[in-house]
């Protein structure tokens, strides 16, 4: 099923774009007339999950969200990547141009199978499972536009199968309005996923509920509350902390009880991206992309956390040369099957436990037995530390954003972390190099998020309305 899902996907590629084809898009007939007699409600769903295989979720997720901020450097040899890292993004930056023509593409595949799986005649499903699907399709839409709101400001909402000219050219709309609508997919996921699954690759209600915690700890106006019951919610199904922290990122241990929702190898080459680009394992001596920064080794060795630093990076002496490191140079090591079957974690359970924290912190509840500090507590135990000594509201804040950084390195969390608390001016301006040099990254409000392609301004004449 999965290999089917990539030719399913190419398919519906073929079968209708957004904007970012409009002029292609109106040489077509329409995609309720393109939409084979055959296909099958598995099959829709299938290419919607094929979805996070592409170049966004294998490569430009740890771009934005780990060398935007003080966990990576650029690396390698993207112009594009390079002015991420630097914050000299404008709106002919390939990355920006590419990252939202993916994620819009993955919407309308979700919007496929929302649009066409309620009335499509399919006999190889119950109904009970014809709304599980939907159920995951409603959860993989919010999935997307939850990943393009926290790069974009504002957004356009599709909502459906473009139907007509109009269609094509919608307006963006704030942040609160795309918040919204996530919120709504979720909680219509919610009853319809399968409350467990064993194949973690597969929305479950675990993942329903976690992403719903971090959508209301990320939006503009956060609600916590909201926020400890999802979390709650999340651990009434049974996950829990895989006792070693390096086993997580072995390929034994695929499915594991921490993992809540991942993307699993999938038997193609767009899955040995991730390992190919980061780690040493792959394509010879190339140089990495993704080079782990000054700031997270240092911040591993001040907190004698060799545990997470050993997982998570490893030493090499390249014949390439970087620019902020001697030999041996640190590269990611978390991507480390040398077959590039590696995993990804999309939600993990450690991240649930410290949203949780930092929702306790927000809400005031500090204490060692059921408050922010147990939580920290129970993250760091399993990899050996003591108790954070954090213990008054101030301090815990910056305990749970010290630890998150330590314990989601290179999974894509930094930049929206720092975001989220306000925390990201103040740091990217205080970053240095190995030396104490001042990388002078000059952040301001503004360069937080992207600006939309100028590519899609052109295409789309209504979307800076």
């Amino acid at each position: 099923m999965k290999r089917l899902s990539l030719y399913v996907a190419a398919g519906l590629l073929g079968m209708a774009c957004l904007t970012s084809c409009t002029k292609d898009f109106l040489d077509k007939e329409p995609i309720s007339d393109a939409l084979p007699d055959q296909v099958t409600a598995e099959a829709l769903l299938s290419g919607a999950y094929g979805d996070m295989y592409d170049e966004y979720y294998t490569l430009d997720f740890l771009v934005n969200g780990d060398v935007m901020a003080d966990n990576a450097y650029a690396g390698g040899d993207n112009a594009a990547n390079f002015s991420i890292d630097k914050y000299t993004v404008d709106a002919s930056n390939n990355n920006l141009k590419r990252d939202w023509r993916y994620l819009f593409t993955d919407i309308k595949n979700s919007n496929i199978v929302l649009s066409f799986v309620p009335t499509i005649e399919d006999r190889t499903i119950t109904e009970e499972r014809r709304q599980q699907i939907l159920g995951e399709a409603s959860f993989l839409r919010a999935w997307h536009y939850f990943n393009a709101i926290r790069s974009w400001k504002e957004l356009p909402i599709i909502l459906g199968v473009p139907g007509s000219v109009s269609d094509m050219f919608p307006t963006k709309k704030p942040a609160d309005s795309i918040y919204a609508l996530i919120i709504k997919d979720l909680e219509f996921a919610l009853p319809k996923v399968r409350e467990k699954i064993n194949d973690k690759s597969l929305v479950s209600r675990g993942a329903v509920n976690a992403l719903l915690a971090k959508v209301y700890a990320q939006k503009p106006n956060p609600d916590w509350n909201k926020v400890v019951q999802y979390c709650d919610a999340v651990t009434a199904l049974g996950f829990d902390l895989l006792p070693s922290y390096g086993d997580l990122f072995l390929t034994a241990t695929i499915n594991s009880i921490e993992s809540i929702w991942e993307t699993q190898f999938d038997g193609t080459v767009r899955q040995n991206w991730v390992t190919g680009m980061n780690t040493p394992f792959m394509w010879g001596d190339w140089k990495k992309f993704n080079i782990p920064t000054h700031t997270i080794v240092k911040a591993w060795d001040a907190e004698g956390d060799a545990v997470r630093k050993n997982a998570s990076i490893t030493y090499v002496t390249p014949n390439w040369t970087d620019d902020y490191w001697p030999k041996p140079t640190p590269v990611i090591y978390k991507y480390r099957d040398p077959d590039a079957k590696s995993h990804t974690f999309r939600l993990r359970y450690a991240d649930i436990l410290l949203l949780k924290a930092e929702a306790l912190t927000e809400l005031n509840q500090l204490d060692n037995a059921t408050g922010a500090q147990f939580y920290i507590n129970k993250v760091r135990k399993r990899v050996g530390l003591g108790n954070t000594p954090a213990t008054t509201q101030a301090a815990l804040r910056l305990a749970v954003e010290k630890e998150r950084q330590l314990e989601l390195a290179f999974e894509g969390h930094r930049m929206f972390d720092l975001i989220r608390t306000n925390r990201a001016i103040a740091v990217m301006n205080a970053q240095v190099d190995g030396n104490g040099n001042p990388l002078n990254y000059n952040v301001t409000e503004n360069k937080l998020y992207f600006p939309i392609s100028q590519d899609e301004v052109d295409r789309n004449p209504n979307i800076n309305k």
